[in-house]
């Protein structure tokens, strides 16, 4: 993270280009919704899932909100953990991360809540952000929920995950917010898309995101942005600005390891400490040094955690992404909270 990084500035693509972005992101989101609706009409929900409250807030009226709380506590003040969904800020809905949600809600007796924003690219940057940190603020504020206001974290998948760096630094939740966590985030728009691809392992599959980066760039970025600031680009935020504590977690064969794994390298130098393995990972996929942690899922692809798989293949991804989810849980509770014990 350089300190004072130079700016670079968006500018509008060629004409061509702007037409063939609308008709690419457009088809997108209506193919993704499509898919979406038509996969929750014939998937049976999960019966060890949790059956979460869906809310509004006035303060962002329209976005519903997933509340997932624990069964064994209602009289008892129980960390926040704030979960934000992915979808190149123009897709999806909470609903998407309910296995993740469920998962460390009923795992690590956590409050969960899954929060919505207003999509791309009818609502471009910054307004995502300022939906996240309203409707935050008004869930920290929400007396109905039993929050102990000293454990809170934030984080988020892809988009979401630069979403949740994004927000944490705004004035109305920095210092009430002690971590965050970025499973493949996206954190600096800076690059161009072949640079990132130019990164990746010579012997990884194509990227997921080669053939929509670009539409869903042009989507959120409005012309004329520094592409460098730290609220577009959480990787160029100061050590000072973010949570405490961080946990980053990059996707080996994804073009946006690389800079979730240069962020978590510029982050640690500033926390200072002595670098340490990782226990429950294996040896040089994944660290500890002062309050930031890195960890790399091998051999996986970007959207890991929410791509099915069929027979065997599904078993081993829900069995890792569990493991993964554990692993942020346990670092929660044991290592962050730090006077936590996991009921």
């Amino acid at each position: 993270m350089d300190p004072e990084p130079s700016r670079i500035i968006s500018f509008p693509p060629p004409f061509h280009l702007r037409i063939a972005y609308f008709v690419s992101l457009w088809s997108f989101k209506a193919f993704f919704s499509l898919g979406l609706s038509v996969s929750r009409l014939f998937q049976r929900r999960r019966a060890d899932f949790l059956r979460p409250k869906v809310k509004e807030y006035p303060i962002r009226s329209g976005l519903k909100n997933r509340i997932f709380h624990p069964k064994s506590s209602e009289n008892e003040k129980l960390p926040l953990y704030i979960d934000i969904h992915g979808g190149g800020w123009a897709v999806a809905d909470p609903e998407t991360d309910d296995e993740f949600c469920s998962f460390i809600a009923q795992t690590f007796n956590i409050i969960v809540v899954s929060v919505n924003y207003h999509k791309s690219p009818t609502y471009k940057y910054p307004h995502a952000v300022e939906d996240i940190a309203a409707i935050v603020d008004a869930i920290i504020n929400d007396q109905t929920l039993y929050i102990n206001e000293k454990k809170i974290a934030i984080g988020g998948f892809s988009a979401g995950g630069n979403l949740a760096f994004a927000a944490s630094q705004l004035g109305i939740l920095r210092g009430r917010i002690g971590s965050v966590v970025g499973i493949y985030p996206a954190l600096d728009f800076s690059e161009t898309l072949e640079v990132k691809l130019e990164r990746r392992p010579k012997n990884a599959p194509s990227d997921i995101l080669k053939t929509s980066a670009n539409f869903l760039d042009w989507a959120y970025v409005p012309q004329g942005i520094d592409r460098r600031d730290p609220l577009l680009s959480p990787c160029y935020a100061k050590y000072e600005d973010l949570p405490q504590n961080v946990y980053l977690i990059g996707a080996e064969f994804d073009m946006l390891c690389y800079e979730a794994e240069r962020m978590a390298e510029a982050l640690a130098a500033e926390s200072g400490g002595e670098r340490r393995d990782m226990p429950s990972v294996l040896k040089g996929d994944g660290w500890q040094q002062g309050s930031v942690r890195w960890e790399c899922a091998r051999g996986r692809d970007h959207a890991f955690t929410h791509i099915s798989k069929r027979g065997r293949k599904e078993r081993e991804r829900v069995k890792f992404c569990q493991e993964m989810y554990c692993r942020i849980g346990t670092w929660l509770r044991k290592g962050v909270w730090t006077d936590d014990c996991i009921p």
